[in-house]
């Protein structure tokens, strides 16, 4: 319980409830129809004080679990009074508890109110809503049977939660998924799961934010634009997985604005007259010597790197091979490209692959920067099936200055830390 709390403090609070033993609803403003916007606003504020009363109130306007009003008139007269016309209405108040993410529906309660008023429709509507007793304990039963068909609801679809929220960090939805996750009870089967996907989505959200940051200052750099560069990476977080990537560039930066520019020299040129004594060309016969020509082998051109890294793992279910390990200056990268093989039996092929830290030999860091083949991110799933070598690349980048190699590597795959130390980089324009 302690663990998930302290999740939700590190992605601040955009999360379903307060405590996970307690469920709690956000109040969603009703579709206005015919009520103007004042009348749609005071029905809200009515369902946030039966929430409060009964102390089901969400603080977190992100939260997935929502208690919707819907106003519906059944009879509506007008009578004559001495000094204005009286309005009665009858009507019926509808609440509905769902997810607003997936739509999933948990209970609902039809509750009959009346009200009159003078002059206007919404001075009408206004007293009709103003009659809602949050005090009735109609509100407090439908409250509680809400809560109990949710915790069923996690409780029996524990698979299929997982797979949609799956879907929404896949396709980029990740501040969903993360309020989408944070809801599931700590009394279902799949919560230690839904926890780590919740980091990992909690994660992605930080690191789009900052990679989008990091662009515009990359795009600043290359523009020679270094003090509005400068003022975007200061205020990328240092606690972001884009920090590293973004000192990298502030010190690249900084080194440029401190290289003193180049000294050029001018030299006055005079034109001095020159006397020119031309003596009598004399021709004599030089004797022609045999030259003897001597095969000479051509000189062998610079070996690649012998790729003989030390690879350590922290379980004994995959082995790795270090295919090759290329810089390319144009696209400020570094290509590492290996191949995976499970050597040990699962039910579930799918493996979660990380891209962790990497340290070059001059002691700078790489943490969590960079992307796999064929994604953005510096993680993704793919198919890890048992016996079967899967080959795949991993881009570190940006990678500012021509590096001779990493002292150490550390991917996480399926479970497994994979640490890579003495790899040679090997660089291609």
């Amino acid at each position: 319980m302690k663990r998930l709390q302290f999740i939700f403090f590190l992605i601040g609070g955009i999360l379903c409830a307060q405590a996970q033993s307690t469920i709690n609803f956000q109040a969603m403003p009703p579709t206005e129809g015919d009520m103007s916007a004042e009348v749609a606003q005071a029905l809200k504020l009515k369902v946030e004080q039966i929430l409060t009363r009964n102390s089901a109130a969400a603080t977190s306007m992100y939260n997935a679990f929502v208690v919707e009003p819907q106003l519906n008139l059944l009879d509506e007269m007008s009578t004559e009074g001495l000094v204005r016309n009286i309005h009665v209405v009858k009507a019926e108040l509808t609440l509905l508890a769902k997810n607003a993410l997936d739509g999933s529906m948990y209970g609902s309660i039809v509750v009959p109110i009346s009200g009159s008023g003078k002059d206007s429709k919404d001075q009408t509507l206004r007293s009709l809503i103003a009659n809602i007793k949050v005090t009735d304990t109609q509100y407090t039963r439908f409250i509680r049977n809400a809560r109990q068909k949710i915790m069923d609801h996690y409780t029996q679809n524990c698979g299929t939660i997982m797979q949609k929220a799956q879907v929404m960090i896949n396709t980029g939805k990740y501040e969903e998924a993360v309020a989408y996750l944070g809801c599931v009870p700590e009394t279902t089967p799949c919560y230690e799961q839904a926890a780590e996907t919740l980091i990992q989505a909690s994660e992605l959200a930080k690191t789009i934010d900052c990679e989008g940051q990091l662009l515009i200052a990359r795009n600043c750099y290359i523009r020679k634009d270094y003090d509005k560069a400068l003022d975007i990476l200061a205020k990328i977080p240092t606690n972001s997985g884009c920090n590293d990537a973004a000192r990298a560039m502030t010190d690249s930066i900084e080194k440029q604005l401190n290289t003193p520019p180049d000294t050029v020299v001018v030299e006055k040129i005079v034109e001095v007259p020159v006397e020119k004594i031309v003596e009598k060309e004399v021709i004599k016969e030089v004797p022609v010597e045999k030259v003897i020509v001597k095969e000479v082998p051509a000189q062998q051109e610079a070996s690649t790197p012998a790729l003989n890294p030390k690879i350590s793992y922290s379980k004994n279910n995959l082995e790795m091979k270090i295919l090759s390990c290329e810089g390319v200056e144009s696209q400020q990268a570094i290509i590492i490209t290996f191949m995976v093989t499970s050597i040990e039996k699962s039910n579930n092929d799918k493996s979660w692959w990380y891209f962790e830290n990497a340290i070059d030999t001059e002691g700078n860091s790489y943490k969590q920067i960079g992307r796999w083949e064929g994604t953005s991110y510096y993680s993704s799933s793919r198919d890890l099936p048992y016996g079967i070598p899967v080959k795949w690349k991993y881009y570190i980048t940006p990678v500012y200055d021509k590096i001779t190699g990493f002292s150490y590597v550390k991917f996480s795959i399926r479970g497994c830390d994979v640490t890579i130390k003495n790899l040679p980089v090997t660089w291609k324009q």
